[in-house]
């Protein structure tokens, strides 16, 4: 992290506007107070990446409050999408959401369950963001290193319940999930000739193809690939990706959720300032330089509330100490050294170990939430090993970001009226239901370097 970090601030552009992040916001929608963004807001939602065993890894991206987005059409993202068995092929995103009770009947959809919605569809919000995975030598065909995302919304605690249908795309097939009590691991899925559902680990996997735009494959790479169960390049995403394999894309669609249960029920009297208590911070409250991932303590939601993403979870680090203790864990006490630069290269992103049998989905019939248009998170996977990613590997992994933000309809940040589809004066009803979110289900605190006595 600190070495591509290092990369971004030195050769300044747009290179500057990126960075690793351990937690990244993946937004729905987003509140504003008194025509400011604010870090909350009515559908939100962060996400990690961490390894099997449970070590944190970090996408490179734009600053997470607000962050540079671009904006498509649901007719042009492709989705590589099947119903859990048999051939998967590449469908654009409008029939996906028409056709979910056929796509999504694998989970427990119901038949007819259609989520498109022409108005709001029509201008759906992209992020596009890219990592690098540290995979160890191997002596046993291509290095690897198999992994998960996390995702955690704040705006809903129940599985009956949920915020939004998920959707977890690659170029072996789409994975129908929600989010709802906690946080969600999101996993590729498959079925079996019985009709059971198995959850497996994500992937990565070394190649030989560049960092940096699309795969090309030959047909003898892609007969190899298949003859191991690996993932092969497909068109994916926007059309501007062509084909990719190294593709881990999540869609998340915003769903109707049951009435809200009136705010300081049973149990919760007190637990509350009254509505002009809250002093939420939002972008103009902070000068550019601050460090939006940095730590705040969190007060019983009054005037110094933890900033949404680095609530309790964020408890564990923030950005920049994340990637002092990522070096200072693998160096000799007292020893400083530059690390060893590595070798990189697009990674394929296929279908790992199994995890579990999964029993489906708790909602069966769920209904498009008629506010609040799709938003998609493109992360482009590389795998690293022997050290650090050059310098150039990481520039050329941003400029393919770019190029990408450059063939959307529009491009911006968040904070510009371009954006405005997605964003809403934040309401009373969603402050308390996230403070709810926080005290009663926070997410996992890692311990970082449990095993290391503090130098």
């Amino acid at each position: 992290m600190d070495s591509i970090n290092s990369v971004c601030r030195s050769k300044g552009g747009h290179y500057r506007e990126y960075s690793c992040k351990v937690v990244s916001w993946d937004d729905v929608s987003r509140g504003t107070v008194g025509g400011s963004l604010s870090c909350w807001g009515a559908n939100i939602t962060d996400t990690y990446l961490k390894s099997k065993n449970g070590t944190n890894l970090f996408t490179v991206r734009s600053d997470n409050w607000n962050e540079k987005l671009g904006v498509i059409s649901a007719d042009e993202v492709a989705v590589v999408a099947g119903t859990g068995q048999g051939p998967v092929q590449p469908v654009t995103l409008r029939n996906v959401l028409t056709g979910l009770g056929h796509f999504g009947s694998y989970a427990g959809l119901a038949p007819g369950t259609n989520l498109f919605d022409s108005s709001l569809d029509a201008k759906c919000s992209i992020r596009f963001q890219t990592t690098f995975i540290p995979v160890s030598e191997s002596s046993f065909g291509p290095s690897k290193l198999e992994f998960a995302t996390e995702a955690y919304n704040y705006n809903t605690m129940d599985d009956s319940d949920p915020r939004n249908l998920v959707l977890l795309c690659t170029s072996q097939g789409m994975a129908v999930q929600q989010d709802g009590r906690g946080a969600k691991r999101l996993f590729h899925h498959a079925v079996d000739d019985m009709g059971e559902i198995h959850r497996y680990w994500l992937e990565a996997e070394e190649s030989n193809h560049k960092v940096g735009g699309e795969q090309r494959e030959t047909d003898a790479e892609r007969a190899e690939a298949q003859a191991r169960g690996k993932a092969t390049s497909s068109v994916i995403g926007i059309r501007a990706m062509g084909q990719r394999f190294n593709v881990l894309m999540t869609i998340q669609v915003p769903l109707q959720q049951s009435p809200a249960i009136p705010r300081f029920g049973a149990g919760m009297a007190g637990a509350f300032p009254m509505a002009g208590a809250f002093a939420v911070p939002t972008c103009s409250s902070f000068s550019s330089s601050y460090d939006y991932g940095a730590p705040m303590t969190l007060q019983a939601m009054g005037a110094t509330l933890k900033q949404k993403k680095c609530k309790p979870s964020a408890a564990c680090a923030s950005d920049s100490l994340a990637s002092a203790l990522s070096i200072a864990e693998h160096m000799p006490r007292g020893v400083a050294r530059r690390p060893r630069q590595g070798q990189s290269s697009a990674a394929r992103v296929s279908r790992g170990t199994e995890y579990d049998t999964w029993p489906g989905l708790s909602v069966k019939a769920p209904k498009r939430n008629s506010t609040e248009h799709v938003t998609v998170t493109v992360v482009l996977y590389n795998a690293v090993k022997g050290g650090t990613p050059t310098a150039e590997d990481v520039l050329a992994a941003i400029d393919d970001l770019e190029s990408l933000y450059r063939a959307c309809a529009e491009r911006g940040r968040l904070a510009g009226h371009i954006f405005d589809f997605m964003k809403e004066p934040l309401k009373f009803d969603d402050m308390d239901q996230i403070s709810k979110k926080v005290k009663y289900q926070p997410p996992v605190v890692q311990v970082i370097g449990h095993d290391q006595f503090p130098v």
